[in-house]
């Protein structure tokens, strides 16, 4: 039931200066230069070198601001900067950094200033839940909604089999139907090492009916496979095959109201959040450099 929110964006920002700074895009007047994305790419890459400096990345970091900039203008204009528990948080992150030596980090200024992002986005969307709180039937209508989605539904724990080749795919095949140890197969011809770690078959089960939702492919493969069956099929994507196998089935297992309702008045606030901060990006004034 997680879902995957604007709000969580919110916790990326930068804010750097360079004399050869080039303007990238302004928001309601105020430019975003390129000396904040080269900040960013610059942090991200120190901790992880593995991550590419790309175009692609560059504009996810440079939409993320956008959105930053939109939600930090808005709640410094409803002063939320201004209350005591914000000003309380600056302040002790801002001692802490100096007590641990982390305001001496070369990333320190990009890093700062992510966090005062955060924090200000963190800062709007609780005032937008207070502002617009959850009424509880509308959590129970939406557990309704949820329980009517999946009673009566299936949930498997599905394994797979990624290869480079058709030939490798049929091969795994075949030592399935010899009855072959799946994690055996899955070491001998898997390219994915996670899944070799993990023997092959993960701790979860998928609904069947998110797994129609999110791979209508895949699951067209495995609906119909009992507890120990297998595509005998390799299942081809660009240039990776897969073969799927039904390590366990059954039925999903719907939690009470009472189980339920935290998650779901979270993920309801979530969307409160989501559809302020949508409308403050229609009404935003942002104007990509020419």
């Amino acid at each position: 039931m997680k879902k995957t929110h604007f709000a969580s964006a919110l916790m990326l920002a930068a804010v750097s200066g360079s004399l050869f700074a080039q303007t990238l895009v302004t928001v309601n007047g105020k430019a975003i230069d390129s000396s904040v994305i080269d900040a960013q790419v610059k942090a991200i890459r120190a901790e992880n070198s593995q991550i590419q400096d790309s175009p692609a990345l560059r504009q996810s970091l440079t939409e993320r601001h956008i959105i930053n900039t939109v939600v930090g203008q808005e709640a410094k204009r409803l002063k939320l900067d201004q209350s005591a528990d914000f000003k309380k948080a600056v302040e002790q992150a801002r001692a802490q950094a100096k007590q641990s030596g982390a305001d001496k980090q070369p990333h320190f200024k990009t890093e700062w200033a992510a966090f005062e992002s955060g924090l200000l986005g963190q800062a709007y969307a609780l005032h937008t839940v207070r502002q617009n709180p959850v009424p509880e039937a509308d959590i129970k209508t939406a557990y309704d909604n949820f329980s009517k989605y999946y009673r009566g539904t299936q949930e498997v724990q599905l394994g797979e089999v990624i290869t480079r080749s058709k030939a490798d795919a049929e091969k795994a095949i075949a030592d399935l139907k010899a009855k072959k140890s799946f994690a055996g197969i899955v070491n001998q011809y898997s390219i994915d090492e996670r899944a070799k770690q993990a023997g092959g078959i993960p701790q979860g089960y998928v609904p069947l009916k998110d797994l129609q939702q999110s791979s209508p492919i895949v699951y067209e493969a495995v609906k119909d496979l009992k507890k120990g069956g297998y595509t005998n099929k390799p299942l081809q994507d660009g240039n990776l095959y897969g073969v799927f196998y039904v390590n366990d089935r059954r039925n999903v297992q719907v939690p009470t109201y009472e189980q339920a309702k935290n998650d779901i008045a979270d993920d309801l606030q979530a969307a409160r959040v989501d559809a302020a901060v949508q409308n403050l990006l229609q009404k935003a004034d942002i104007k990509p450099a020419k």
